[in-house]
């Protein structure tokens, strides 16, 4: 009689695991577990334990290595010491270094905004792939209250999560797994939404005055004009064509402080200012497009890169890597976020048939 092994998940020899069978002969005494090199057939592990459970513990002390690949059998024992039979092909086993997956808020943090982009930090020393990822927003009762699902693309690991309200605190958690099956979980991570005003707005507020019977109508919808410095060509009735040309707005278009601004740009031009402005705390903010091959963009990519320069000094901050468009079926939007005089900027691309 031979013992079923159940699959075994990829884990870090330096935590150990348990590898659970099935075994359906006499009560079982003693559990042998030998691991075998897959490449090169060499034994690395032969030993056994005293138990009665259909379990098998590898301890942390194993002489497995992380980044190899084994292959595991499982004999059993009875009261009598008689031994099974051994598996005639063994069981794969994946030994990785846990990886680094955690999120860009900490315990504790507190988000100055009703939008907020969440981002995934993921890294593994031996090159494993993160396969998929899920960002959830709880309720401070736990209760899910929004999620991304499961993301394939992992090539942007962050999901704007919105609605929060103001004084109100909530739970961020992050799980995912990579290319080989390793479950990944930040655990429940505490932030608190704190902001003197939302940032996604309507265009009309309506608030009921009892005492007066009356409803009074908030705007917000500033009115502002720009001066171009050339004739400006329109597309569509809806874009305008900025190429080699710019619109300054004097009026009614302000910064100051904390904010968050969403820019769409169509067919930007490469290595150029695409947008410039100033706050009231004499700030000038620069945003370029670039587009190139570096080590961690795989291959061609865009990004968007934000000057701001305070008193001489200037911060870079760059976006996240999008695909390079030049057509008009897709546009480029770009999330900033302002909050303690530091930037946040995440660009996407968006099919314009698709809205």
């Amino acid at each position: 009689m031979i013992a079923t092994i159940h699959p075994i998940a990829p884990f870090d020899p330096s935590v150990g695991t348990n590898i659970n069978f099935t075994w359906s002969g006499n009560q079982i005494y003693k559990v042998r577990c030998i691991i075998k090199n897959n490449a090169t057939g060499t034994t690395v592990h032969d030993s056994t334990i005293s138990t009665m459970k259909q379990s098998y513990t590898l301890s942390p002390t194993s002489s497995l290595i992380s980044g190899i690949k084994y292959v595991a059998y499982i004999t059993v024992f009875d009261v009598n010491n008689v031994e099974s039979s051994i598996q005639s092909i063994g069981t794969p086993v994946y030994c990785f270094t846990t990886p680094t997956f955690n999120l860009s808020v900490s315990n504790g943090d507190i988000i100055r905004a009703s939008s907020y982009s969440v981002g995934i930090n993921y890294s593994q020393s031996e090159g494993e792939s993160l396969n998929w990822f899920n960002i959830t927003l709880y309720s401070y009762q736990k209760t899910v209250m929004e999620t991304s699902g499961q993301v394939f693309d992992t090539s942007n690991l962050s999901y704007i999560i919105s609605n929060l309200q103001n004084a109100t605190q909530y739970y961020i958690r992050a799980t995912g797994e990579t290319v080989n099956g390793m479950s990944l979980d930040t655990g429940h991570i505490l932030v608190t939404a704190s902001y003197t005003t939302a940032q996604i707005l309507s265009k009309l507020e309506l608030n009921n005055i009892p005492e007066t019977g009356a409803i009074e109508i908030k705007s917000n919808i500033a009115s502002t004009e720009g001066t171009p410095e050339k004739d400006v060509v329109y597309v569509d009735g809806e874009w305008v064509d900025l190429t080699d040309n710019a619109v300054t707005f004097n009026e009614g278009f302000e910064v100051n402080g904390d904010f968050t601004a969403i820019f769409h740009f169509k067919k930007p031009k490469r290595n150029a200012v695409i947008k410039e402005f100033g706050t009231k705390d004499r700030l000038n903010i620069k945003i370029y497009y670039r587009i190139g091959s570096y080590s961690d963009s795989n291959g061609e990519k865009a990004y968007f890169e934000l000057v701001a320069n305070s008193c001489g000094i200037n911060h870079v901050v760059n976006s996240n890597y999008v695909e390079v468009y030049s057509d008009d079926l897709h546009k480029y939007t770009l999330l900033i976020n302002r909050i303690s005089g530091l930037f946040d900027v995440k660009a996407d691309v968006i099919n314009i048939e698709d809205t």
